[in-house]
Formats: structure tokens, C-alpha cells, sequence
């Protein structure tokens, strides 16, 4: 019994650490609902998605009138709860000091997404261990032939404080040292600002949401993974996270109605035309190949968890007996997708369910 509770604890714990909210459980079609009227603001990472799919809405809603602009993580969060603007976006969870001071702010998860390293094409450095990565972002390390490259000095670019970028590169790279980023770093205040000042500086290296990785830099390795959709869809690559739209409280029915678009599978084909990841598949072919099996239970744990619980496969596994019934089968994909998701993703299990 004290098993059980333990272990849900834990998934408790995690739901709110990843900020899935039950509009992930939806599904569906055009969600095109009617004429809105709302204004968004936040994170430059989210902005591309925000401003297609307010287009997108608004070409099917003519009469509809959606303002989307940028401004950070920290601004959305701040404006939403502030009543500035209806909905905030954010590239990173909440902090501690904003769910207490904004308690009824309600996050609603959108995307996943990648933060690539990058540098100027015109370097040689091809990849880098995470090691290499926090010495030359607190200064350690600062000329590219330490770590492979030509005698120069490496320029150090950086988002400002309040980006949701930098607070993912920095819980991801430097916290596990408990390191800063150094005083000589350059700060840009965008993800464009960044590409631009990776572009001009053949020694400068930057890191950027993968939304914005095009052939005018190079994004780099980290410890041998390349920052792909696939590598940050299975957990592989070491620096991700979850983009989110914000309400203060419930939504209201305009909100709500631009919420639904955008989980539609007409906003999460713009996710993805937009280099982002969308959520998870609403059916328990999870890991998009053509059976339902325990990798689908492999796939929707490791991406929750960030690991593979499921490491001795066919033995009784402490964390990979999810429902606490002796033994590791699909019960346990019913029971963890049920659990995030508050719905059966695997009712036919046992027959192949088309995505």
C-alpha cells in the first residue's frame, strides 16, 4: 500500500512540473469556433506559433481580431495576470514566486520543444560534450582550439534575464554545476537577436530554440546527440521543454476557442510546420509505429520522466510497474496514458488503431 501512494505522489509531483493541463486531452479537427477577439504576448520562442495560428484562425473567422506580439516569458506571465493582455505564453514552467504570486494563473501546454547550440557556419566545431559546453559558458573555456577548433577567442552570446530560453539552457547546462554564465557574455534579448549575432561573428556561439535553427548557423552537437525533433521526442537530447499558453484562471470562451485551434490537428500542424514538436498522439500508437506495444509504454514514460523505466523489460521493475500489479504489461501504458491524459488511449488494444 505504501507503494502505491508513494508512486502516485511521484506522477503527481511530475504533472505539475510539467504543466499539462487538460486541454492536452483534447482532440480533434479544425477547431475554428467562431469571431474571437483577444490579444497574446510572451516568450519569442512561442511567438511564430502564436502569430500562424492567429492567421490561420483568423482566415477561417474573418471577423475575428487577434494582436500577438513578443515581449519574454517573463512578460507574458506577468501581463496575463495583470490582465495587459488575455492570453501569455511562456517557454519554460512557472517559477516557484510566480504560482505564489499569481495563484490563479492556469497553464496550457502547446508544444515541445529543442534548444540547439549554435555557432557561426564558418566554424569547424562540429560538436561538443556538455562538459565543454559549461566551461565555456562560465568562462572556463575561451578560445575554440581548447575544444577542437582554430586559435581564437570564443564569443559567448546569452538571452537576457526573464527569457524562458535562457532559463531552460541554464537549468539544463549550468545549475547540475551550480554555475553562471560569465560577466563577458554578449546578451541578446531575442531568438532573432541571437541568430543575428551567431550570423555576423564566425567565434561567437549562441543557443537558440530549434523553431529558429535554419542553414544561416550551425547547430552543434552535445555529447554526440544532434538537436532533432526526433532526439528531443525521445528524451535523447539533454536540453528541452514544454511551450505553454497561459490564462488567469479558467479560460473565457474566446480564449478557449483560440486554446482549442490551436490543439486542434489543424494548430498542431502549424506546431510542426513551425520546426516544433506537437503533443503527444491522442491514441495508443504513441510512438507512431504500426503496433501497440510496450514501446508505447517505453515511449510515453521515457518522455514524461526524461528516462527509461523500463530498462529490464519482462522482469518486475519497481518504476516500470506503474499500476502496482506485480508484473509490467500494457496495463501500466493504461495506466500512466490515463493518468496524463484522464482518458484510455489504448481501447483497442490487441488490433492495430490507426494515428
Amino acid at each position: 500500500m505504501n507503494r502505491i501512494y508513494m508512486k502516485t505522489g511521484l506522477v503527481a509531483v511530475l504533472v505539475m512540473a510539467l504543466i499539462i493541463s487538460p486541454a492536452c486531452a483534447q482532440s480533434g479537427n479544425t477547431a475554428a469556433a467562431g469571431n474571437i477577439s483577444i490579444n497574446i504576448a510572451g516568450s519569442t520562442t512561442v511567438l511564430p506559433v502564436a502569430e500562424a495560428c492567429a492567421s490561420a484562425y483568423i482566415a477561417n473567422n474573418p471577423g475575428s481580431q487577434i494582436d500577438v506580439s513578443g515581449g519574454g516569458s517573463s512578460y507574458g506571465v506577468k501581463a496575463v495576470a495583470n490582465g495587459t493582455v488575455d492570453l501569455g505564453t511562456a517557454s519554460r514552467e512557472l517559477k516557484d514566486s510566480e504560482r505564489a504570486d499569481y495563484p490563479y494563473l492556469m497553464t496550457h501546454a502547446i508544444a515541445r520543444d529543442g534548444v540547439a547550440i549554435v555557432v557561426n557556419p564558418s566554424n569547424s566545431i562540429a560538436g561538443l560534450t556538455i562538459a565543454q559546453l559549461q566551461d565555456i559558458y562560465t568562462g572556463t573555456i575561451t578560445n575554440w582550439e581548447d575544444v577542437g577548433g582554430t586559435d581564437s577567442t570564443i564569443v559567448v552570446v546569452s538571452r537576457e534575464d526573464g527569457s524562458g530560453t535562457r532559463d531552460c539552457f541554464e537549468q539544463a547546462v549550468l545549475k547540475p554545476i551550480g554555475g553562471e554564465i560569465t560577466g563577458n557574455a554578449i546578451i541578446s534579448d531575442s531568438n532573432s537577436a541571437m541568430q543575428i549575432e551567431v550570423v555576423s561573428n564566425g567565434n561567437a556561439i549562441g543557443y537558440l530554440s530549434l523553431g529558429y535553427v535554419n542553414s544561416d548557423v550551425k547547430a552543434v552537437s552535445l555529447d554526440g546527440i544532434e538537436p532533432t525533433i526526433e532526439n528531443v521526442q525521445s528524451g535523447d537530447y539533454a536540453i528541452s521543454r514544454t511551450l505553454l499558453m497561459i490564462t488567469n484562471g479558467a479560460p473565457d470562451d474566446d480564449e478557449q476557442a483560440f486554446l482549442d485551434f490551436v490543439l486542434s490537428d489543424d494548430g498542431q500542424q502549424i506546431v510542426e510546420d513551425e520546426n516544433f514538436i506537437p503533443v503527444l498522439p491522442k491514441n495508443g500508437n504513441i510512438d507512431g509505429v504500426s503496433d501497440i506495444n510496450m514501446d508505447d509504454v517505453i515511449y510515453l514514460a521515457k518522455y514524461y520522466y526524461g528516462t527509461d523505466l523500463f530498462p529490464d523489460y519482462g522482469t518486475i521493475y519497481a518504476d516500470g510497474d506503474i499500476n502496482c500489479d506485480g508484473d509490467i504489461n500494457m496495463d501500466d501504458a493504461i495506466y500512466l496514458a490515463k493518468y496524463y491524459y484522464g482518458t484510455d488511449l489504448f481501447p483497442y488494444y490487441g488490433t492495430l488503431y490507426p494515428c
